[in-house]
């Protein structure tokens, strides 16, 4: 898979005249100039760059992933990519991960991931956010991923029942308390209105990381390494 990454054809236009066709038929058809040498010579230090950073790779994949209901390897993994890397910028525990798989636009087959791959996986420019939520609120959150049949989450375990709420549900291995404050790792875009996840809206304190959700997917596959199509039973039916 290969991308045209927006850096590069950001500095590409710079390069082109641009003209408007509101007058076309009162003036002569127009042609393109050739392009500005000096621009093109910086583009084309930019390019071998950026390509090879692009084509470098990040992990091998040996089974195909996929986003999967009630839960899936994929899934799993970006959730715990969250939570992980939240935890260790923060020096103390983050309880959960969650995040739509909307938010995705590949699944992988066997072979080597790229870090191209990875900006096509994941297109959207997002940081990651810590939000501290109440226990209810915890409640309400895993009851709206049950709702979905089940979506990327970490740090939980529950069941849905036949009527697709959420039962028996533990964050850590514990009963939740509802009194009791949870942070919940997420992405900007969740956190300020996006994705399907109401509960998240409402939280009692918010922390914006200076941290590309994208980077945090490119240092967890890298670390993972070899991915397999493992599960380990979070969600179930």
């Amino acid at each position: 898979m290969r991308i045209i990454p927006a850096l590069l054809l950001s500095l590409s236009l710079a390069g082109c005249a641009l003209y408007s066709t509101a007058t076309v038929e009162e003036e002569p058809e127009l042609e393109y100039p050739n392009p500005d040498s000096e621009i093109s010579h910086m583009l084309d230090g930019y390019r071998a760059d950026l390509y090879r950073e692009m084509g470098r790779p990040v992990a091998v994949v040996k089974d195909t992933l996929r986003f999967n209901q009630p839960e899936s390897t994929l899934g799993n993994i970006v959730a715990d990519a969250l939570r992980i890397r939240g935890a260790n910028e923060l020096g103390r525990q983050v309880h959960i991960g969650v995040i739509g798989d909307s938010s995705f636009r590949l699944f992988f087959e066997p072979g080597t991931i790229t870090v191209g791959d990875i900006y096509e996986f994941m297109p959207y420019e997002n940081n990651l956010v810590i939000l501290t939520l109440t226990g209810q609120k915890v409640i309400e959150l895993v009851q709206q991923n049950a709702s979905l049949g089940g979506a990327p989450i970490s740090g939980v375990r529950y069941t849905i029942t036949p009527e697709g709420n959420a039962k028996g549900i533990l964050v850590n291995a514990e009963v939740i308390d509802p009194e009791r404050h949870y942070r919940v790792a997420t992405t900007s875009w969740a956190a300020n209105g996006g994705d399907a996840f109401p509960a998240l809206w409402e939280a009692v304190d918010r922390q914006d990381l200076d941290l590309s959700v994208r980077h945090i997917y490119i240092d967890y596959f890298g670390y993972l390494s070899e991915i397999y199509d493992i599960r380990d039973g979070r969600i179930r039916r």
